[in-house]
């Protein structure tokens, strides 16, 4: 396990010089309205008054493989957290990975929600915002770096290395904030150009 800094001026020329990525991930998403609630329109988005509590919770359901004797694994729905929700909340959706799986929907306060997505051109579908500009592991091994969170943050020899990238402060080269994305985090971002479509930075 090889240590390495990001934060060093070889690593600062290397970002600035790297392509700029944004993240693919799309989400459905409906903001909540007090009548919206009473009439029951997002029920199929598994929001429900909850007796007990008095309140409007809203249920969020995770796909699990769950091995079967003689099938192999095969997806089940798991219930995996109950919340209340508030009016001017936005429920998401993320997309299905399987027809037959249940849908994952989950509450986002409002602000949070502006944050983390924008609109795209299609009604009712938000893109994510984050952006970074992104290099591979130039170094043939596994490495370890400290995290800008704290403590250390481990990739192998095929990981990248991501610098966050500020649409309203594009110069800003975030060093500090750098961090390893494994090859499967690396395949939820795309070429700015073709996620956001060209002239996206003007």
């Amino acid at each position: 396990m090889k240590k390495i800094n990001l934060n060093t001026e070889e690593y600062t020329n290397q970002f600035a010089a790297a392509a700029i990525y944004a993240k693919k991930g799309v989400i459905k998403a409906v903001q909540i309205t007090e009548d919206g609630l009473k009439a029951g329109e997002y029920a199929d988005k598994d929001v429900r008054f909850d007796n007990e509590k008095g309140k409007y919770v809203i249920d969020t359901y995770v796909m699990r493989e769950i091995p079967v004797e003689g099938k192999g694994c095969v997806r089940s729905a798991e219930l995996e957290d109950t919340r209340t929700v508030e009016v001017g909340e936005w429920i998401a959706t993320n997309p299905k990975a399987w027809e037959t799986d249940h849908e994952n929907n989950y509450a986002i306060p409002d602000a949070t929600f502006h944050e983390r997505y924008e609109p795209t051109n299609e009604p009712g579908v938000y893109r994510a915002k984050g952006m970074a500009r992104i290099i591979k592991n130039d170094t043939g091994e596994d490495v370890e770096i400290e995290a800008p969170w704290g403590g250390p943050q481990n990739g192998d020899a095929k990981c990248y290395f991501c610098a966050p990238y500020y649409k309203e402060d594009p110069d800003n080269l975030a060093e500090g904030d750098r961090y390893i994305l494994s090859e499967n985090d690396f395949a939820a971002y795309g070429p700015a150009d073709e996620v956001l479509g060209a002239g996206w930075n003007e």
